[in-house]
């Protein structure tokens, strides 16, 4: 069930997160790309407009109701960390992560029919008929900002 907003505030977008954010308490809102569960933790890579940041949500800091909304289109407030493990050098977030304390479910959402990346391979049938999930895609909206910019 999506929650209210009301006294939350996004600080930053995901991809203007860097290490010189690291130890900042921040808020960042967007639509989980791609969930992770290894047991007792959950991995996260939430997308907005500007890009992709990975979460880490534990059980231990969100709670077991947080725990559980770890999917959708969320706002999540936590701590800027170096990751501990391997640095993802495809992103420019790829050095950082935030460790979720607070999240909420701002929209409930299925599984999109495809994935949402770069250089899809779907159908272009597929992808005409959910429109407005393949105008997620980052090549897709890079054209966009260019024709607006133009414009």
């Amino acid at each position: 069930m999506a929650e209210s907003m009301k006294g939350l505030r996004r600080t930053c977008r995901c991809a203007e997160l860097t290490k010189e954010n690291v130890g900042q308490t921040v808020t960042v809102m967007g639509w989980v790309q791609k969930s992770r569960n290894k047991g007792g933790i959950i991995f996260v890579d939430l997308r907005d407009r500007s890009g992709i940041i990975q979460l880490i949500f534990e059980e231990s800091d969100t709670g077991a109701e947080g725990f559980e909304k770890a999917e959708f289109v969320v706002a999540v407030t936590g701590v800027v960390e170096n990751r501990s493990g391997a640095v993802n050098e495809n992103l420019k977030t790829g050095a950082i992560e935030v460790r979720a304390k607070d999240i909420r479910i701002l929209s409930e959402s299925e599984t999109p029919p495809f994935p949402i990346e770069e250089n899809s391979k779907t159908k272009d049938e597929l992808r005409l008929r959910y429109r407005f999930l393949d105008l997620r895609r980052p090549d897709l909206q890079r054209n966009l900002i260019m024709r607006s910019k133009v414009a």
